[in-house]
């Protein structure tokens, strides 16, 4: 069990900082046991909070990092509506550098998904993986390549140790020891970087499911201190410009990241699904996901890699799309900025994303600049 041999204590929601605001305005919604009621009721907290969130303005400044692609099944991220025959498509991880003021007007900085793509690879499902695709996954090639706080020094001339935040939509694959404590003798990565992350990803972490363990890194947290994770119940909002939405089913403590992005509006950062057409699928260039939204009067299609409560996943997109604003990547798409989206590639030729949001490059950063 990570948690008993380990400095991390059993993991409970404590007291918010004072910087940080929880939203019981949304989280409530989720009190109610009814599937059907609990939808709607939840669409019209998002859209009650949209009004709220879009009126505080936008962040100071926001950016993009591009990271290495890679293999994930068709029938995963296109659940019951697989778009091809392929076995696999390419996904490429992203990571986002926020910079934002605070409820006590402190400018803070917050790493979005920095993900280390050979960590990663430790997990049950890519070691599986492999086997089928060594080229696309070789250990070499993910060794060599530069993770999320190189290139954000490299790319942006970010100082890593400036960093006061780190966070991901879920744990799914995430290994935090190197960014948090360091490994091999070296430092982390993130000296002063404090993790936020909800209560119900460490439950799981302490006792995984076997369904759960093809996707999670059970030793994600040994030695990570207690006062290096801030542990939060449900919804937060940061400051001005940014708030992380409790969205569970994908994962019980899958948080979406909602941003206002200077001239360009209202996004979330989500993995919920795999592009945003999956939000409005009867306008998708995918007929299979057009067909599936009349078949069964679907609104939204699934990533289904681990569907821990796919009913609430369906209500967690929907109340996405209630929040952000539309029409950034064309037509009436929600503004949804996805974390892993999935691109062309020979692995499932033929087929990709009709709409893809433009990468988002925005205000200024300065708190973080080395």
């Amino acid at each position: 069990m990570p948690f008993e041999s380990s400095t991390v204590p059993a993991p409970r929601a404590a007291e918010l900082p004072a910087n940080f605001r929880a939203i019981p305005e949304l989280d409530d919604g989720w009190r109610e046991q009814r599937p059907g009621f609990r939808l709607e009721d939840m669409r019209a907290r998002g859209e009650a909070f949209a009004r709220q969130f879009r009126g505080d303005g936008p962040v100071r400044g926001f950016r993009t990092i591009d990271l290495l692609p890679f293999p994930y099944p068709v029938a995963f991220g296109f659940w019951q509506a697989p778009p091809t025959r392929a076995k696999y498509l390419l996904m490429r991880n992203r990571c986002n550098l926020i910079e934002f003021e605070d409820w006590s007007g402190q400018a803070r900085t917050i790493f979005v998904n920095p993900s280390e793509a050979d960590l990663s690879a430790r997990a049950g499902f890519f070691d599986q993986l492999r086997r089928d695709l060594l080229p696309v996954l070789s250990p070499e090639l993910l060794r060599r390549a530069d993770g999320p706080a190189a290139l954000a020094r490299k790319r942006l001339g970010v100082d890593p140790a400036k960093i006061d935040y780190v966070t991901f939509d879920h744990l799914h694959v995430q290994d935090l020891r190197r960014g948090l404590v360091g490994e091999d003798g070296r430092p982390p990565l993130y000296p002063n970087a404090r993790l936020i992350v909800n209560r119900r990803e460490l439950e799981t972490l302490q006792a995984l499911h076997p369904l759960q363990r093809p996707w999670w890194i059970e030793e994600a947290l040994d030695g990570v201190p207690a006062e290096r994770i801030v542990v939060v119940e449900g919804s937060v909002w940061l400051g001005k410009g940014l708030a992380l939405v409790w969205t569970p089913g994908h994962t019980l403590g899958n948080h979406s990241i909602v941003f206002h992005a200077a001239g360009r509006g209202v996004f979330a950062i989500s993995e919920n699904g795999l592009c945003p057409e999956s939000y409005l699928p009867r306008a998708s260039g995918l007929r299979s996901l057009r067909e599936h939204a009349v078949k069964y009067g679907a609104e939204v299609v699934l990533n289904g890699n681990a569907l821990e409560s796919s009913m609430s996943q369906y209500t967690s997109m929907v109340l996405e799309k209630a929040i952000v604003d539309r029409g950034d990547a064309g037509g009436e798409v929600p503004n949804i900025y996805c974390s892993s989206p999935f691109v062309r590639s020979p692995l499932a030729w033929g087929i990709g994303p009709r709409y893809t949001v433009a990468p988002i490059d925005t205000g200024a950063l300065v708190h973080s600049l080395a």
